[in-house]
């Protein structure tokens, strides 16, 4: 049984599912993401450029019209997030999205943004509205939402992941509720960890967070975010404890010595240490260990690990690390708690393949099919434990064809279909739709009820 919890006004405490030892952090304003962009995906920012402007042509009232089968509950304002930035207006059955924006951190993509929101806000005219924004205060799309919330409005800070499963649900015309499977770079969670691995039972005003990837630490904070081999070495520690610094990884040798030793310091006392459940960041360190990337990031924009791993795999069709229902953690630690997938035994498996000089592309498509199963078993588990028969899979790390295929298929062969976006890119573009509507959905429940600042860490999340 899931209990209710509203809002607090104060910080989010919720520390049942952050490691001990480790600081939380919340993910950076500003920031050049790793190979895989911010969405966990490969940095797709042209493509779903492209995709937005092909599925919606403008209308002329700077966004693209979007019709939706639910209705708005209340006008309503979103303004998305920092990087692959569309800004949403929804009214009635309708919605328009404007052009997409790039990291806006960037000046001129800054103000592309600021142009495109107030044009969109005009729209509305005097009365009355919501404005919708992500949950970290420090964006700059959160700072401006706070800046243009005046009396006769609301503003609601949603959860990363719950607007991406809301704007593909949406997207591909499914009725709520629905179990979201929503797997991306980063996305800043109610207990200030960084989600990116989630199972989810979600509402338009609420969710229950029923699974995620066990939580590993990023040495660094943000800074493994740029350089993907602090997420491998972070995945080592986490998956050999007693031996990791033993472990032979031809890649940590072309890391700078003096930044291995700060690394290993961090990752052994906790400090300045990031938890994650994060499957893009999961991504970045099997590529890492695999050899197909090793630097920091530079200023341009390389393929991304997921992509480069999806390649690798090739036309291998090989099984799963062996993995059983106990592997997969899918018992519940303590009531209330999400569910926590162990990836470590395949972790494990995967360096003991390694160092046996395995072909690295039967080692990538083993890794696919053990997070296809895993999550294939963490969503059919979500469909038993709450009746919910509707799932849809979001994220950037559904960019990645065989993910994304291999799990809808999987999925069939348990007597689920799962849905994916339409019109909508997978990615942060297409999550200011949901960012919309679950605000809206917030200011119509509430309505001149005292106002919450933000959700509160409970085993089901209410605004």
């Amino acid at each position: 049984m899931t209990h209710r919890r509203q809002f607090n006004t104060g910080p989010v405490t919720g520390a049942g599912d952050v490691p001990a030892g480790s600081r939380r952090f919340a993910p950076p304003t500003t920031r050049r993401e790793s190979r895989t962009g911010e969405d966990g995906g490969p940095d797709t920012s042209g493509k779903d450029r492209e995709k937005l402007n092909e599925a919606l042509p403008t209308d002329g009232s700077g966004g693209m019209p979007f019709p939706i089968t639910k209705a708005f509950p209340v006008d309503v304002l979103a303004l998305g997030v920092d990087r692959q930035n569309t800004v949403c207006l929804g009214r009635g059955q309708s919605a328009w999205l404007s052009e997409m924006h790039g990291d806006l951190s960037r000046p001129e993509e800054y103000r592309r943004f600021l142009a495109s929101a107030a044009k969109l806000e005009r729209s509305f005219g005097d009365g009355a509205i919501a404005i919708g924004h992500d949950l970290h205060s420090t964006l700059l799309t959160t700072l401006h939402a706070h800046r243009i919330t005046r009396m006769s409005r609301k503003s609601v800070a949603v959860q990363h992941h719950h607007a991406h499963a809301i704007s593909c649900a949406l997207d591909a015309g499914v009725e709520l509720p629905v179990i979201a499977v929503v797997c991306d770079g980063s996305g800043y969670g109610l207990d200030r960890a960084i989600w990116g691995g989630e199972i989810l039972c979600c509402e338009a005003e609420s969710f229950v967070r029923l699974a995620h990837l066990d939580y590993f630490p990023l040495p660094g904070g943000e800074a493994a975010i740029r350089s993907p081999w602090r997420s491998a070495m972070g995945v080592v520690y986490a998956a050999m404890p007693e031996d990791w610094s033993s472990v032979s990884v031809p890649t940590f040798s072309g890391v700078d010595p003096e930044q291995r030793r700060i690394a290993t310091r961090q990752l052994e006392t906790g400090c300045d240490t990031m938890p994650t459940s994060s499957l893009g960041r999961l991504f970045d360190a099997v590529a890492v260990l695999l050899e197909l990337c090793r630097d920091d990031t530079g200023e341009g924009e390389p393929p991304g690990e997921a992509s480069a791993l999806e390649a690798l795999a090739g036309v291998h069709e090989c099984p799963p690390y062996g993995l059983t229902l106990d592997g997969l953690a899918l018992a519940l630690s303590k009531k209330g708690a999400a569910v926590r997938l162990n990836w470590r035994p395949m972790m494990r498996a995967m360096m003991a393949d390694i160092a046996r000089g395995v072909d690295p592309s039967v080692i990538s498509a083993r890794f696919h099919a053990t997070i296809v199963t895993m999550l294939a078993e963490a969503a059919e588990w979500g469909v038993r434990t709450t009746g919910v028969d509707r799932v849809v899979l979001s994220g950037g790390c559904f960019v990645n064809q065989r993910l994304r295929t291999g799990l809808i298929v999987e999925l069939q062969a348990r007597g689920i279909e799962a849905k994916t976006h339409v019109r909508l890119p997978t990615g942060d573009a297409g999550l200011s739709l949901g960012q919309a509507f679950v605000a809206s959905s917030v200011v119509a429940r509430i309505g001149g009820g005292a106002w919450p600042s933000a959700p509160s860490a409970g085993s089901e999340t209410v605004y």
